[in-house]
């Protein structure tokens, strides 16, 4: 039987409570090994957005993964020194995990911006995706466009899986966490506290 390992890419700008709890789900919905959050450190969606460096964002990463050993932190993007596609980084993943079954773990937002990815057609055609709904309307936009593609709805691989559920941790994003300690307010509910220290020794996002 393949080992089932799920990917997870992210600027993590900061990590937050809702990609752990996300990333939980996950394993338990699809009974995966284990699953590796991607750090993307030079972002080619994000050029000209300021971003945290690599090594810090990765320090928070490693400090909020820490007491999930399947929640895995992955360096792999930090490596190269120009842009991190998905294609690339995946081709390097099949290296070094022969037959693993891979998971691409996916928002509703960023899935429907596909077609601006490299080589979008060889990754739908070659990756199982799970498409995490963070708008119930999203659905239908999603549908049309894996039927645009051809690409199956099923528990065939490679197809696409829509996941939602139900949390208090849903409307979180790394903005809104940003936004709030620029107006200085409370963040405690959102990040765990080993994140937060790292945050406040660097000043991160303050105004």
């Amino acid at each position: 039987m393949k080992n089932k390992v799920g990917l997870l890419g992210g600027t993590f700008n900061p990590i937050h409570r809702g990609h752990i709890e996300l990333g939980l789900q996950i394993l338990e919905a699809f009974q995966l090994e284990k699953i590796l959050y991607i750090l993307s450190a030079y972002p080619p969606h994000k050029k000209n957005k300021k971003i945290v460096p690599a090594a810090i964002r990765w320090k928070m990463l490693d400090k909020a993964l820490n007491p999930f050993p399947q929640l895995v932190p992955c360096d792999i993007e930090m490596k190269r020194s120009t842009w991190s596609w998905t294609v690339d980084t995946v081709k390097e993943l099949r290296k070094k995990y022969p037959g693993a079954e891979f998971y691409f773990i996916s928002g509703s937002e960023g899935f429907l911006k596909i077609r601006t990815w490299k080589n979008y057609k060889d990754l739908l055609h070659s990756l199982t995706f799970i498409v995490v709904l963070r708008e119930p309307s999203h659905k239908q936009a999603v549908e049309t466009l894996l039927k645009e593609e051809n690409i199956p709805l099923s528990r065939h691989s490679p197809s696409v899986h829509i996941f939602s559920y139900e949390s208090d941790k849903l409307f979180i994003s790394s903005t809104l966490i940003r936004e709030k300690i620029k107006r200085s307010q409370q963040i405690d509910d959102f990040v765990d506290m080993e994140v937060k220290k790292i945050m406040e020794e660097y000043k991160l996002y303050e105004s």
